[in-house]
């Protein structure tokens, strides 16, 4: 049970069916609001039961120590925990592991933990919870449905009377601040250089920022070699085999050839597991995967063109040259930086 903050949740009845609403559906929509939280005050004396200038309900909130954020600027980006309920108390979505543990939804496949997000596309009720947090901040916000949408206006009231297509569930969230950054390629190549001098010392050293300058033939790519190919081996052809591990910078795998591997870390125990073909074309842009085909992520192939014959080494990268800001599943959350560990090897058929 995970979901991006950003992504509309299954609706309550707390928004008419229309396509457009009506003055009175939107004030019969605001007094329905207004009733339930006149009982939850009586329920939950120990909420602070504040409202924002949009009409949010802040339940709780714990102050950080760290920057503070400010207007949202077209490149800035934040890292968040978060729990997602809909009235009913019901968990919609999470981040942590715990909390997935104790719904019985919990997957040791799937990535749990904060989550890197654009912060211009977030709803308009999460955003203006989130201007003035500061880093390690917590909050429990009341945010209604009216607010669970993209669109902007300059009142509150203009937020009331958009078209209930356009909105989500009314649904309290509870959000952990981790970080705030600006310049997504900067951070993700510090994140890569910081994970450089900490897993290959003898290559990297232990300066952060000279292991940052050392690349591979492009920005926020790096490749260590951890065996040496072959001197006796040619490669004639333009399709090798390969075993290989790809994981994230936490360890987590989330994809690999090898059973073994795989049955270690949860993956499909049903799956067959042998070494796959490469076909590398004409350059690492041409590089395929198997017999279909398939086109590779551009880390990915530019490890493999960087390796010889029964040469065994490992690719990290950013996440521009990996899944993007789309991710992958629920086991590669966007803004990734990958890591694959690569051996070519002989063919299975042979």
């Amino acid at each position: 049970m995970k979901k991006i903050i950003i992504i509309a949740l299954a609706a309550l009845c707390l928004c008419g069916c229309g396509k457009t609403k009506t003055s009175s559906d939107s004030e019969a929509t605001k007094r329905y609001l207004e009733a339930w939280v006149h009982v939850q005050k009586q329920k939950h004396p120990e909420y602070l039961w504040t409202q924002t200038g949009l009409g949010s309900w802040v339940l709780e909130e714990t102050q950080g120590s760290g920057s503070q954020v400010g207007e949202f600027t077209d490149s800035l980006y934040l890292r968040l925990n978060y729990n997602i309920y809909d009235l009913d108390g019901t968990v919609q979505s999470t981040t942590y592991v715990g909390m997935s543990q104790q719904l019985g939804s919990y997957d040791e496949t799937y990535y749990y933990g904060p989550e890197t997000m654009y912060a211009k596309g977030m709803y308009a009720g999460v955003e203006e919870i989130i201007k003035g947090m500061r880093k390690g901040g917590r909050c429990k916000v009341l945010i209604p449905a009216w607010l669970i949408t993209y669109n902007r206006y300059d009142t509150a009231d203009g937020y009331l009377k958009q078209s209930s297509d356009d909105i989500g569930s009314t649904s309290i969230y509870e959000i952990e601040l981790v970080d705030s950054f600006e310049y997504l390629m900067q951070w993700s190549a510090d994140s890569l250089s910081r994970y450089l001098v900490a897993n290959f010392p003898s290559k990297y050293g232990t300066d952060p920022v000279k292991a940052a300058a050392d690349s591979s033939g492009a920005f926020g790519f790096y490749y260590i070699r951890t065996q040496a190919p072959s001197e006796e081996v040619e490669l004639k052809d333009t399709t090798v085999y390969i075993n290989y591990i790809g994981r994230l910078l936490n360890g987590q795998v989330f994809d690999t050839t090898i059973r073994d591997t795989a049955i270690r870390y949860g993956l499909d125990r049903d799956k067959t597991y042998a070494p796959v073909s490469i076909s590398y074309g004409d350059g690492w842009s041409k590089v395929t995967m198997g017999s279909e085909s398939t086109k590779v992520i551009a880390g990915f192939a530019r490890t493999l063109c960087k390796m010889g014959p029964y040469e065994k080494g490992t690719g990290v990268f950013i996440s521009s040259l990996g899944y993007s800001y789309s991710g992958s599943g629920y086991k590669i959350p966007a803004y990734s930086p990958l890591r694959f560990d690569v051996e070519l090897v002989d063919n299975p058929n042979d």
